[in-house]
């Protein structure tokens, strides 16, 4: 009876082994690592990480090595274990290529801890990496840190922190400083603040721009995410804030921001905009806000506030309060007190609804959890090897096909003579060291560097693919199944000769870009329909970036032959190119959070958007169009039957606005703007132009019905591609997707 009795408790724990494996098996993303490129920390420095022992000096050793221009490796690994920290640990950089492309990973948040046993109100991590990642690792302050993750002195951009817990500190991530230098173009994805009694992150810089948080959880801290203490710019993005003291979020300083698909839950408040003389350009979206006593959403600037689709649970009103005379934009939210809104009186609303209390129930999202590691199959490059190695290396991991292998290139230069071809259909992933891991053209022709054979189920990692100046850098092929998807986190196209993102034809696949940057292109992205687009029909695809940043294109956005295009809440600027669109044709383009710095123009034929004879719909939605203290100018010439414009919410130059309708049958409409006044402040402007509520409904459709989508599983013969942190620079075309 007794080994009976055992069998069975053997066979329920190896069932229990199996759904856990199978549910591992189908995780969305996972974590591929240690490599023997990298450093490992107990290895390799000799630090212990029992807890006990003081770990700081081989820590900082390993740092010291990871910041040099000659650096041996690129990635720093920290095997489990608890490492105990009695002094600063830092990173620092003062010249440009110190602690660049660099990494810094532990085993996995749960096992892996750097545990503060040093000085009270000390910082664990002085950290001055750029265009680097840190993530997997655990940073416990224990209630004597004052910071666990301070920015060093030197500007930075292009970073990563992802699957960070920081716990029981007074700050988790300070960004910058004030009178100091700015940390920007920055995404923090799946990490955890617990306790942080002044604020979790903390955005302090006037040049602290472009901090995309993605799934993250804030629990207990003063407030959320801030600029306070300081000035700069950030948006939050489906995280979750728990008995904020203060606020889930929180700014003085403005500029333009967007909080979209959150849940609060027990918090003083949800949003808290200082009073200030000035604009902020505010989208609150899609946001859960539940068990709030008062008001959960204050605007003490000048707005304007776009308040779309939000669920805001509250017992005593106004829900949302503003500055008399502040912009306001409201449609489809969903209160639990009358007279939710305290605003202006001819404020622009429309959809929102009054429910009982007890009506909203409260809901818990479903976030991504850390990936874990599935031990794939790993196939080795050596070093500097031939696109012929390379190539070997590839066809035999579609050899292991249903294995996820990974081919595993690491930190240096390859030279690619011919094309690189990943067959279709074959489930292998290409993964570098980052963006220190570079395939360079070198061949005759016009390449491409990287051709990825469709359908595709291909995953490419970490690594750079240099075009030259005249190969094209990567080609995804026959990618337009029903179900298709091609998911793009953190792509960085730059320096195209044509064109940095080229989406041409695909219109039954879901083309998705999160923290997306490009810059210096002839044309940072164009998106061309298809058979059905062009023809007027109706296509079930989707091409849509949410959050990234851009810079010195001579154009941005264009969309062709019915292509549609959805982008969110992206910064461009220049202080060369003065233009920023130009669309003919057909299309449907909709720019949501944005700013539009452009450089001066040289004469009246430099617009920054212009529309020639086109045929479609532009809505700008909370964009910021000025450079220089000017504003942008907008010219529509040709007849314009089927021209239609809306800019809803905007912040214009001291000259503004400046449209130029030259199309007798286009409607443009302007609403809800400001203009700069002197010394840094605005003042509201009238509408210009008609703008029924059928016609705003339909402008704002695409914004609203669309929104980041989860990793699903997709169709088996459909393409299944998924790009993290890939560098396409001075290629042809950058990245071209294609439905040949």
């Amino acid at each position: 009876m007794k080994n009976q009795t055992t069998n069975w408790r053997s066979l329920a724990a190896l069932c229990v082994w199996a759904a856990f494996a199978a549910c591992a098996a189908e995780s969305p993303q996972e974590f591929i690592g240690p490599f023997p490129s990298w450093a490992d920390v107990k290895r390799d420095y000799g630090a212990v990480g029992n807890g006990q022992a003081d770990d700081t000096a081989a820590l900082q050793k390993a740092l010291d090595d990871l910041h040099r221009e000659d650096r041996k490796y690129f990635v720093l690994y920290l095997p489990a274990g608890t490492y105990r920290v009695t002094r600063t640990l830092v990173l620092f950089r003062e010249r440009h290529n110190e602690s660049k492309d660099v990494a810094l990973i532990g085993e996995d948040p749960a096992t892996t801890t750097l545990r503060w046993d040093g000085a009270a109100d000390g910082v664990m991590l002085d950290y001055g990496a750029w265009y680097s990642k840190l993530g997997r690792l655990t940073f416990d302050g224990r209630g004597k840190a004052r910071t666990a993750i301070a920015h060093g002195k030197s500007f930075a951009t292009y970073n990563e922190f992802f699957d960070v817990v920081i716990r029981d500190v007074g700050i988790g991530m300070e960004a910058g400083a004030p009178g100091g230098q700015g940390i920007a173009e920055t995404t923090v994805l799946r990490c955890r603040f617990q306790r942080c009694s002044i604020a979790g992150l903390s955005i302090q810089n006037f040049n602290s721009l472009d901090w995309f948080i993605w799934h993250s959880v804030f629990e207990d801290c003063g407030l959320g995410v801030t600029n306070l203490r300081g000035a700069g710019n950030f948006h939050v993005f489906e995280s979750l804030f728990q008995r904020s003291k203060e606020a889930d979020i929180g700014i003085g300083n403005t500029g333009y921001f967007s909080f979209r698909n959150n849940t609060s839950i027990g918090s003083q408040a949800f949003f808290v905009g200082k009073p200030m003389t000035a604009s902020a350009l505010v989208t609150l979206q899609g946001n859960a806000v539940f068990g709030g006593a008062g008001t959960m959403v204050e605007i003490g600037n000048l707005g304007p506030l776009l308040l779309l689709d939000n669920r805001l649970q509250t017992r005593h009103g106004p829900a949302v309060r503003l500055r008399p005379g502040a912009g306001l934009f409201s449609a489809g939210n969903t209160f639990t007190c009358e007279s939710a809104i305290a605003s202006k009186t001819n404020r622009l609303a429309f959809d929102d609804q009054v429910i009982g209390y007890d009506t909203l129930q409260e809901s818990l999202p479903d976030l991504p959890r850390t990936p874990p590691n599935l031990n794939r199959p790993i196939i080795e490059v050596k070093p500097g090897a031939s696109v012929e190695g390379i190539q070997r290396a590839v066809d035999q991991a579609a050899e292991l096909d249903g294995q996820h292998p990974v081919v595993h290139l690491p930190a240096g230069d390859f030279r690619i003579a011919r094309t690189l071809t990943l067959p279709a259909g074959k489930d292998l992933q290409l993964v570098g060291d980052g963006v220190r891991t570079r395939l360079i053209w070198t061949g005759p022709d016009v390449g491409p560097v990287l051709r990825l054979g469709g359908p595709s189920r291909a995953i490419l990692r970490d690594f750079e693919v240099n075009g030259a100046k005249r190969a094209d850098g990567i080609v995804v092929e026959k990618c337009d199944q029903p179900g298709g998807r091609l998911y793009l986190e953190q792509l960085n196209v730059d320096a195209a000769q044509r064109v940095g993102l080229m989406v041409d034809r695909v219109e039954l696949a879901n083309v998705e870009l999160r923290n997306m940057n490009h810059g210096g292109c002839d044309l940072g992205v164009r998106v061309r329909g298809g058979t059905r687009l062009s023809s007027g029909q109706v296509a079930p695809g989707r091409v849509a970036i949410f959050a990234g940043s851009s810079s010195n294109n001579r154009f941005s956005y264009d969309v062709t032959e019915g292509g549609r295009l959805l982008v969110q809440d992206i910064w461009y600027e220049s202080g060369s190119q003065p233009r920023f669109m130009r669309l003919s044709g057909a299309g449907e383009l909709t720019l949501h959070g944005a700013i539009m710095a452009c450089a001066l123009p040289r004469n009246d034929t430099e617009a920054a958007i212009e529309l020639d004879n086109f045929s479609g719909r532009l809505a700008l939605l909370n964009v910021q169009w000025s450079g220089g203290g000017d504003s942008m100018r907008l010219v529509s010439r040709g007849e314009g039957r089927n021209t239609a414009v809306l800019a809803l919410g905007a912040q214009v130059g001291k000259n503004g606005p400046r449209l130029d309708n030259q199309s007798p049958q286009a409607r443009i409409a302007l609403l809800e703007a400001t203009r700069y006044t002197d010394g840094g402040g605005a003042t509201p402007i009238p509408d210009i132009g008609a703008a029924d509520l059928e016609f705003i409904r339909t402008m704002i459709a695409s914004t609203r019905a669309e929104r980041p989508r989860p990793l699903t599983p997709v169709p088996p013969n459909a393409t299944d591609v998924r790009f993290f942190r890939v560098v396409s620079t001075q290629g042809r075309d950058c990245l071209r997707l294609t439905a040949d």
